[in-house]
């Protein structure tokens, strides 16, 4: 198994989510998060507001000329700092929409126009006084005339927020954690269905068919804070989770008493990102430990790889959907897949290639 850099890319601020857009047509759109935390002047705050967080979202696209991949830059754009950003797996209002929760509370909900510029179409405050901290859409499997945002926070709140043409509106917010909510989302085959997860080390299943006064399953399975939740893209009642406690767990969302495989990777599991074209295998942004490519399809789970060029803490990794195609239909070999990811402290973006072997 090797992977090759191709890019390095200097984010200015600590660069904290990278998300390859997955519709039809504009998979060569990839978004990236940044993040800093800065002292304000004496004189400009109280003792209680004595941090700024200031942040900047990029949106670049994919060149792959002479089967060698780059990234150009389309546009910046600067607000407080960005914590998530995902993706809508369908168009809004014609284009590709995203959404984005920063260190003010905030849900913002952009499209991408024809010349490749961010606009804002709508937003709304999540909480006051809390950081906007996970976020993801519902339309991952079925396209949806009024697609749902599910968010976490800083307090330990979840929100459920609904599209409507130009505007959002909530449906309902909840106290789910007793610290902060690290991560919130859906399970993309039943969408009535959200998974969330905390620094109170719980990873919560709620049913928003009946009021979420308490989840239907708490599990305590992860030993510290859970931070990452996903479905399978590809395999019903599959879900992944990892933690601060360095595990990575795979379950089926019928029993959820103990997980079906798990293996530990020597670092916080951060993120969790199913590769979308067969789901075999699973990114991780393993936080002290680099990046790691997940063997999903064995009895064991196994390492593939660890890429580990970034020098700082591993945060955004995501996989880009052009190198899944055919090799008629793209520059990239059968099992070559790009990669994107970033990393806090050293303020980089990476683009990358992982080549799978042969089986």
């Amino acid at each position: 198994m090797a992977a090759i850099t191709h890019e390095t890319i200097d984010t200015v601020y600590s660069a904290d989510s990278v998300e390859w857009c997955p519709v039809e047509g504009f998979q060569d759109l990839m978004l990236c998060g940044t993040y800093q935390l800065e002292e304000a002047k004496q004189d400009e705050c109280d003792d209680k507001k004595g941090q700024v967080r200031v942040g900047r979202l990029y949106l670049y696209k994919l060149e792959n000329q002479s089967s060698v991949p780059r990234l150009n830059l389309c546009t910046s754009l600067d607000m407080p700092g960005i914590l998530d950003v995902k993706w809508s797996y369908q168009l809004l209002q014609s284009g590709p929409c995203f959404a984005v929760v920063n260190s003010v509370g905030q849900l913002k909900v952009f499209t991408v126009n024809v010349d490749n510029e961010m606009e804002m179409v709508t937003e709304e405050i999540l909480d006051e006084d809390c950081l906007g901290l996970s976020l993801e859409w519902d339309n991952m499997l079925s396209a949806r005339k009024e697609a749902r945002i599910a968010s976490s926070d800083s307090k330990g709140g979840l929100h459920v927020h609904q599209m409507c043409e130009s505007c959002i509106r909530e449906l309902v917010s909840w106290k789910a954690h007793d610290f902060e909510a690290w991560i919130s989302a859906f399970d993309q085959w039943n969408t009535d269905v959200v998974y969330s997860g905390g620094d109170d080390c719980k990873l919560k299943v709620w049913d928003l068919r009946i009021e979420p006064q308490s989840p239907v399953l708490t599990s305590k399975r992860h030993s510290m804070g859970v931070c990452s939740v996903q479905s399978s893209p590809r395999q019903e009642y599959q879900l992944a989770t990892g933690s601060y406690d360095e595990n990575l767990l795979l379950w089926d969302s019928r029993s959820m008493k103990q997980p079906l495989r798990e293996l530990k990777l020597d670092g916080g599991v951060w993120r969790i990102k199913w590769e979308p074209a067969n789901a075999r295998h699973i990114l991780t942004a393993t936080m002290y430990n680099g990046f790691h490519v997940i063997d999903t399809s064995e009895t064991e789970l196994s390492v593939l790889l660890n890429y580990k060029e970034h020098q700082s803490i591993a945060y955004g990794a995501d996989w880009c959907r052009i190198s899944n195609k055919t090799q008629s239909q793209s520059n990239s070999a059968p099992g070559e897949y790009i990669i994107g990811t970033c990393s806090f402290y050293d303020h980089t973006l990476k683009l990358w290639t992982y080549q799978a072997a042969n089986k």
